[in-house]
């Protein structure tokens, strides 16, 4: 009989130590939410990509008819001048007319970006827009956009999963997306308890 609960106690071990590569994916992956996309209204890249892979992905579906608008966040410089400005640059590098570029008032987190673009959305008359962010935040940013503004459509674009921003595959193995994926999973508690975003 102790034999026996030995054999279930290693196989249900070694079930554990086969199947929790899968299951870490599989967490991963539901942090992404990529929508089938119509044409909206306009396109945000939210903020805090310094690489502007966001702005560079809204652009592209700009072009290819996706938004009449792209609305940019910034944020003030410790020395002067605006993250917004930077990036209405690159925006107009990439062939967006600056009078399509619409910059958001400063916001540190989503939950102001939500509450911010709610605002321009209804002065604009727009009714839906195309979100674009990272992948792993795909999911959260979505869900506060729609739980601030539920009257409104919101659409998700994530930049592609892979580096330099994350991959959610074997994520565990690499020391920078363990940190992304963590953070995002206690953001997630943080979110949902209605906390800071």
């Amino acid at each position: 009989m102790r034999l026996r609960g030995w054999f279930l106690a290693l196989g249900l071990l070694a079930a554990f130590y086969f199947c929790l590569p899968s299951v870490l994916n599989a967490a991963a992956r539901q942090l992404i939410r990529a929508d089938s996309l119509i044409a909206a209204d306009a396109i945000i890249a939210l903020g805090g990509d310094p690489l502007c892979l966001r702005e560079r992905q809204a652009a592209e579906l700009y072009h290819r008819g996706l938004g009449r608008k792209i609305v940019i966040a910034g944020l003030p410089f410790a020395w002067g001048g605006n993250t917004g400005d930077a990036k209405r640059r690159y925006l107009i590098c990439r062939g967006v007319p600056s009078a399509d570029i619409v910059v958001l008032p400063e916001a540190t987190n989503t939950r102001q970006e939500a509450s911010t673009l709610q605002t321009v959305m209804r002065q604009n008359q727009w009714h839906s827009m195309i979100v674009v962010t990272a992948p792993f935040h795909s999911r959260r940013a979505l869900f506060t956009m729609e739980r601030h503004a539920g009257e409104l459509k919101f659409y998700s674009s994530p930049v592609p999963a892979e580096p330099p921003e994350w991959r959610p595959a074997m994520w565990w193995t690499r020391r920078r997306d363990v940190f992304i994926t963590v953070r995002e999973f206690i953001s997630w508690g943080n979110t949902l308890a209605g906390g800071w975003q």
